[in-house]
């Protein structure tokens, strides 16, 4: 067994493991104990390790094949199309007038990362390289339990039921049913989805992305989609994660939405993603 401790974070998902150190290689060991405490607990964290970006492309390379962070190239600045094609920086710091990275300032709706592809990422790590004094918290949504609280006549409705997911890159609260700019990505996938690893049921709807359920009159989707939103929301299905500097978090797109609290805009905030590929979708 290697050297780890695992501490859970809260009785909804999230769980911190103790002994590591990201500046030494993965082994295979260590590789499926670190990929076992995720997928019963949804959301890990490693503190204090302040990991380089290879670092931490190395770390995900332990778990499948990076992916590449899907924004279209008219939206790139120089300084993105200068990194490797994995590594995507959540900020809204500015060097020499051009933003280093996406998704700035504010509030961020629930949403899980890259459900606008047919291919969705499985996994995506952040590490907090600058975080402000206050806010800019993420919050994660286990849908696991947000699919066992569904009430049996939705259950029964979104039986083999499919939606629509649209994204219009650097939105980050909703503010019409349906994107219409130009650079909008969109995929279809059911609304219950079957884990790829845990073969478990988990809603795969967002308030950010998702746009209807296909086959449901247009207000009978609305209304079904509001109610679960709802639900998603609530506290006993939630754990906040209030950023230190140093945190790696690694979460499961497959059966976890987040969200971002609201940050002062005069304040950095700086974190590098890396997304992971699901081969099972391959």
């Amino acid at each position: 067994m290697a050297n780890i401790e695992v501490k859970p974070l809260s009785n909804a998902c999230g769980a911190e493991i103790l002994g590591m150190d990201l500046t030494k290689p993965i082994t295979q060991e260590l590789a499926f104990e670190i990929n076992a405490t995720w997928l019963k607990h949804c959301v890990v964290l490693i503190r204090g390790q302040n990991p380089t970006g290879e670092e931490q492309i190395s770390f995900c390379e332990a778990f499948g094949t990076v992916g590449d962070y899907l924004r279209p190239g008219s939206l790139r600045s120089q300084t993105m199309k200068e990194r490797h094609r994995a590594v995507m920086f959540v900020s809204n710091v500015l060097e020499n007038g051009e933003p280093i990275g996406t998704l700035p300032d504010g509030e961020m709706m629930f949403h899980t990362d890259t459900g606008y592809d047919q291919k969705p990422h499985k996994a995506t790590t952040l590490c907090a390289i600058e975080i402000p004094d206050q806010g800019g918290n993420t919050i994660f949504s286990n849908q696991y339990m947000v699919f066992d609280a569904l009430p049996k006549r939705l259950k029964h409705l979104l039986r083999n039921k499919k939606a629509k997911n649209s994204y219009e890159f650097g939105t980050m609260i909703k503010t019409q049913e349906t994107y219409s700019g130009k650079n909008i990505r969109s995929a279809i996938h059911p609304t219950i989805r079957k884990h790829t690893e845990t073969g478990r049921l988990a809603v795969y709807v967002n308030e950010l992305m998702t746009e209807e359920i296909i086959g449901l009159p247009s207000q009978v989707s609305r209304d079904v989609l509001e109610e679960i939103y709802l639900l998603q929301k609530e506290s006993k299905f939630c754990y906040e994660h209030v950023w230190q500097v140093g945190d790696l978090i690694m979460w499961d797109n497959r059966c976890t939405l987040h969200a971002r609290t609201n940050f002062p805009s005069n304040q950095r905030r700086l974190l590098r993603r890396v997304t992971i590929e699901d081969s099972a979708l391959n």
